[in-house]
């Protein structure tokens, strides 16, 4: 909560404003406040890269992001990752989806995480 908000909370809580002096200082300070950021991208636009990131004890050994275009060939090469997962990407790649498609770890803190972005 802002500063400027909770001071005139406090003045209607203490009887010295009333709520419906308040509500234009509160509509006012709602104005002032910047508009949302936009999304980076719109969910409807396709995804246009990969991001591959491998870790390994917990520590991040691998953070590549690619091309789509490349992504198919890339796949072939993260370490770890099965025959399902891998179809899974493929598959992911495409239909052009955006997201988190495949996060694999395990107790030692190892795993894969690949996003089309």
């Amino acid at each position: 909560m802002s500063d400027a908000l909770e001071s005139i909370l406090r003045l209607v809580a203490a009887g010295r404003l009333t709520a419906e002096e308040a509500a234009p200082l509160i509509a006012a300070l709602d104005e002032r406040k910047p508009p949302a950021r936009p999304a980076t991208k719109p969910a409807s636009e396709p995804a246009r890269q990969v991001r591959v990131e491998v870790t390994e004890r917990g520590r991040s050994v691998v953070n590549l992001r690619v091309p789509l275009a490349l992504g198919q060939a890339a796949v072939s090469y993260v370490p770890g990752l099965n025959a399902d997962d891998a179809a899974r990407v493929r598959d992911a790649l495409a239909r052009g989806i955006s997201g988190p498609i495949l996060e694999v770890r395990d107790e030692d803190g190892d795993g894969v995480r690949i996003v089309l972005e």
